[in-house]
C-alpha cells in the first residue's frame, strides 16, 4: 500500500518542474516567427519596430482577457491556467522590450534626443516619452514581482492592480487607436470593447444574488 502513495509524491515533485519552461516555450516561439518574418518579407529591419509591438499587444490583450477569470490560486502560479497567464502576461513583456530595443537601435540609434524629438513630432509632446518610460518599468517590475513572491502578488491590494492596468490600459489606448489608422485601430477597438463587456459581464456574475 505503501508504494502507490509513493509513487504520486515523484510524480507530484517531477511534474513541476517540468510544466514551467514548457509552458514558456510557445512566448519564444511566437516572437522568433514575427522577427524571422519580419527580417524576410519587410523592405527594412525597422518594421521590427511595428510587428514586435503588434505581437505585445496582443498578448497583453490576451493575459488582460484571461487574468478576469483567475482565483486567487492561479495568481498564486500554483494551477495551469495561473502558470499559463503568467507565462504570457511575461512574454507580452518581453516582446515589448524586445520592440523598445529595435525601435532605439533602428530608428533613433540609441539617442534619446532623437527619441525624444519622434515623440514631440508624432504626438506633439516629447515628453510622452518619459510615460513610455514609465509604463516599461511599471510592467517590469509587475512581472517581476509576480515571479519574485507570487504569494505576495496573489493578496496585493486591488488598487494596486486596477490603477497599474489603468494606466497600461490608457497608453495602450493611445497606441492602438489615438495614434494608429487602419486595422490597428480597428483591432484595438475591437479588443477594448472585448476587454470592458468581458469585465463588465465577470463584474455582474460576482454580484450576490437580490
Amino acid at each position: 500500500m505503501g508504494r502507490p502513495e509513493a509513487d504520486l509524491s515523484m510524480t507530484a515533485v517531477t511534474s513541476k518542474p517540468a510544466t514551467r519552461p514548457v509552458s514558456g516555450v510557445w512566448g519564444l516561439i511566437a516572437l522568433a516567427g514575427v522577427v524571422v518574418a519580419t527580417l524576410v518579407a519587410a523592405e527594412s529591419p525597422a518594421a521590427l519596430t511595428r510587428t514586435t509591438i503588434h505581437l505585445a499587444l496582443v498578448e497583453y490583450a490576451a493575459a488582460l482577457w484571461m487574468m478576469t477569470s483567475l482565483s486567487a490560486d492561479d495568481w498564486r502560479a500554483t494551477t495551469s491556467p495561473g502558470i499559463a497567464v503568467r507565462w504570457l502576461w511575461t512574454w507580452a513583456c518581453v516582446t515589448f522590450l524586445v520592440h523598445v530595443a529595435c525601435a532605439f537601435h533602428l530608428v533613433h540609434r540609441w539617442s534619446h534626443a532623437h527619441a525624444f524629438e519622434a515623440t514631440r513630432q508624432e504626438g506633439g509632446f516629447g515628453e510622452g516619452l518619459y510615460v513610455n518610460y514609465l509604463f516599461m518599468m511599471l510592467w517590469i517590475g509587475d512581472v517581476l514581482w509576480w515571479w519574485i513572491s507570487p504569494d505576495n502578488y496573489a493578496v496585493r491590494s486591488r488598487w494596486i492592480g486596477r490603477t497599474l492596468h489603468a494606466f497600461m490600459l490608457f497608453i495602450a489606448f493611445n497606441a492602438t487607436i489615438v495614434f494608429e489608422v487602419g486595422l490597428v485601430r480597428l483591432a484595438g477597438a475591437a479588443a477594448l470593447m472585448a476587454l470592458a463587456a468581458r469585465w463588465l459581464v465577470i463584474a455582474k456574475r460576482a454580484q450576490p444574488d437580490q
